[in-house]
């Protein structure tokens, strides 16, 4: 080449880079210069990060997992991008379980982003992601809450819907808790400024006070209830006295939380905390021990039953329409005799009557750790809403309301020494401070130790005389069954009842209290012959479950322990 040519290529390539670079000025020129002041409106320079946290574990007392966030998938497409609609729109539409037309025609719009399906499990993505189709599909993951263990426990745990809020349950009640808070702020895209973190508080980790097992075994035998006595609902509670920790907590009929979006709102309505009752001679216990504890009576006081009383206008009769003459204390509770129970109320009066039933927790929340507690219906002497007849109804369960919850919980008092202990069913808190453990609570001295070992005792001989269908083989039952009216519209219902049981054992060291309620069951019209035996076939599940050993064996240890013995 000669060097005239080259003198020639040399110019021609500086007077390109020249014009290059001319241009480049130029734009510059125009950019910062003559439309400077309109570019500074639109420059970005910051851009919002959002972290958001994972909702936390649920866990039974053991560390078995009973909720826990998985991930659902929303699959979209960019219509402009596809190369064959037709082709995608037959290999998704059997993953979809969408017709091949419809997924066709989204794929077809001139949107820029169209939604095929809005939510979609796992197993669909990953047999989308098996299809390679690259860019053309996208999988935008979604949280969801789901529930190992199905319906179990569905009461207790409630559910959370698709916005991540707690609906029920303790994941209502500890929403603020383990959905955990998202971190927000504008970060800078330059990497010459400096860097903001942005990280969310992760949600805490809840440990239950329910083992798995024994709610299954509570479940079953509930619903073998229900079978057996064609009852159309129920409910079972298991409490330890000494500490209000439930062990267990079931009503029927249940629902699956995994499937919350299609279930009825009405099922998430927790009878065990938020639905009321007359619990009926159920409440005699309480009754009983407010008469001792207030020197109004003792085991052997006694009154004479003519079979009807009447008080405030209300004329109150004995289940069996019958006189039983002078009766004691003890009888009175055995023979579960309404006018025996409006009697003793009338002697304590309208002051003492109810300051009792208020120590022992009725008329206001336990306060217990689950969405949606009612505080129950007790009208006091005062209020518009009482009127002089209560004080016998309520003394025999009638005429106020109460929730299962209630009543367990003042019943335990009786096996607690008489202590009202708040119930809870969350043991543990895991946050990232540590590990906050629940810490037993009395809400009252409802009644002296003396008086809970006295009622204790005739509790036993109530059992051991008149519902014998609640004796457990091999341990000693203390109790009461309650067999109650139903409150309609226009009065007491003429044919159904509430037929419940509520008892403890071992009488003489507690370990357990159990409350069986049966609602409106057609096999029997008792307590006695519903409730009763439902809380005796479980309880001899419990006892092996929970490692309770029978009287004779504890007692023998016990005294062989106090004699030095190995």
């Amino acid at each position: 080449m000669s060097s005239s040519s080259q003198i020639r290529r040399m110019w021609a390539v500086a007077i390109s880079m020249s014009l290059v670079l001319g241009i480049i000025v130029l734009r510059l020129f125009v950019f910062q210069i003559v439309h400077g002041e309109e570019w500074k409106e639109v420059v970005i320079e910051d851009v919002p990060v959002t972290d958001r946290p994972e909702r936390g574990v649920i866990y039974d007392r053991n560390g078995a997992v009973l909720a826990v966030d998985e991930w659902d998938y929303r699959v979209a497409v960019s219509p402009s991008i596809l190369t064959d609609p037709e082709e995608l729109a037959n290999d998704l539409a059997p993953i979809l379980q969408i017709p091949r037309g419809q997924l066709l025609y989204d794929m077809e719009s001139p949107k820029m982003y169209v939604v095929l399906a809005a939510r979609v499990p796992s197993d669909a993505a990953e047999a989308i992601r098996k299809l390679e189709l690259g860019d053309e599909v996208q999988l935008d993951p979604l949280p969801r809450r789901f529930y190992p263990q199905g319906s179990l426990m569905c009461h207790v745990l409630g559910f959370v819907d698709f916005e991540g809020n707690g609906g029920a349950g303790v994941e209502g009640y500890y929403q603020t808790e383990l959905a955990g808070e998202a971190a927000s702020a504008t970060v800078p895209i330059s990497p010459l400024r400096e860097q903001k973190m942005v990280i969310a508080r992760e949600g805490s980790d809840l440990v239950l006070t329910i083992d798995r097992s024994v709610q299954y075994t509570v479940e079953r035998h509930l619903k073998e209830a229900l079978v057996e006595h064609g009852a159309v609902s129920g409910s079972i509670i298991v409490m330890d006295p000494r500490t209000g920790a439930i062990l267990a907590m079931a009503a029927e009929p249940c629902f699956s939380a995994n499937e919350f979006y299609d279930t009825e709102k009405k099922m998430f309505y927790n009878p065990l905390v938020s639905s009321v009752y007359e619990p009926g001679s159920v409440m005699k216990l309480v009754t009983m021990a407010a008469a001792l504890d207030s020197g109004t009576v003792t085991p052997g006081t006694t009154y004479n039953d003519t079979g009807a009383i009447e008080v405030g206008g209300h004329v109150s009769y004995n289940w069996d329409r019958g006189a039983h003459g002078t009766v004691d204390m003890t009888t009175l509770l055995a023979r579960s005799l309404n006018v025996g129970a409006a009697t003793i109320a009338t002697w304590m009066g309208p002051t003492t009557f109810y300051d009792y039933f208020q120590r022992f927790g009725f008329g206001r929340p336990t306060g217990i750790d689950i969405f949606g507690e009612e505080a129950g219906l007790m009208p006091l002497p005062g209020s518009g809403e009482w009127q002089e007849s209560f004080i016998a109804t309520n003394a025999y369960g009638q005429a106020l309301a109460v929730t299962p919850l209630q009543m367990i919980s003042s019943i335990s008092a009786l096996a607690n020494n008489g202590y009202l202990m708040q119930p809870y069913v969350v043991q543990e808190i895991h946050d990232e401070n540590g590990v906050h453990r629940h810490e037993p609570t009395v809400l009252s001295q409802a009644v002296s130790p003396e008086t809970a070992a006295i009622m204790t005792t005739m509790a036993i001989t109530a059992v051991q005389q008149e519902v014998q269908e609640a004796l457990v083989e091999g341990y000693t039952v203390a109790g009461k069954t309650g067999t109650a009216q139903i409150a309609e519209a226009f009065g007491y219902n003429q044919t159904d009842i509430i037929g419940s049981f509520i008892g403890w054992m071992p009488a003489d060291d507690p370990e357990i209290v159990v409350f069986v309620k049966l609602d409106r069951p057609q096999s029997a019209p008792w307590g006695s012959m519903t409730a009763a035996p439902t809380f005796s076939k479980l309880a001899k599940d419990l006892v092996t479950i929970l490692g309770i050993p029978p009287d004779e064996v504890r007692l023998n240890a016990a005294a062989s322990t106090s004699n030095g013995g190995g």
